[in-house]
């Protein structure tokens, strides 16, 4: 018997700190669009990169959102801006991307993919 998805049933132990100034100023003045919500942001001496999710849906036992990402690298003098169609696949704790044919791809998760993943599902 297949359990159903819901969102209200997901137990996110994760959420995302405050969105800094900082990134709030770039956010604005370099991802398009709006309702975008602040999840991360590393710095190293290698890169500056903000990541950012925005209109999350529930299909099936997945929630679609596109991300934002804002990054910088070292050697580069300008900020770049990818915005991405992805999915959070709920039961695994996973994340996918969307393909340039429309399939889903694996995204490579890190340490934090999974409660990153449950708190997506449980918005």
């Amino acid at each position: 018997m297949t359990q159903a998805f819901s969102a209200s049933s997901v137990r996110a132990d994760w959420s995302p700190s405050p969105e800094p100034k900082q990134w709030q100023q770039l956010r604005q003045s370099l991802l398009p669009g709006d309702s975008w919500r602040f999840v991360d942001a590393t710095s190293t001496d290698q890169l500056e990169a903000g990541e950012y999710i925005r209109r999350p849906r529930t299909v099936g036992d997945s929630v679609e959102l596109d991300a934002g990402l804002i990054l910088k690298k070292a050697d580069q003098p300008e900020w770049s801006v990818r915005v991405v169609p992805m999915r959070a696949v709920c039961p695994e704790d996973r994340l996918e991307r969307k393909d340039a044919n429309g399939g889903w791809t694996p995204y490579p998760g890190r340490a934090v993919t999974a409660v990153r993943v449950r708190w997506i599902c449980s918005l």
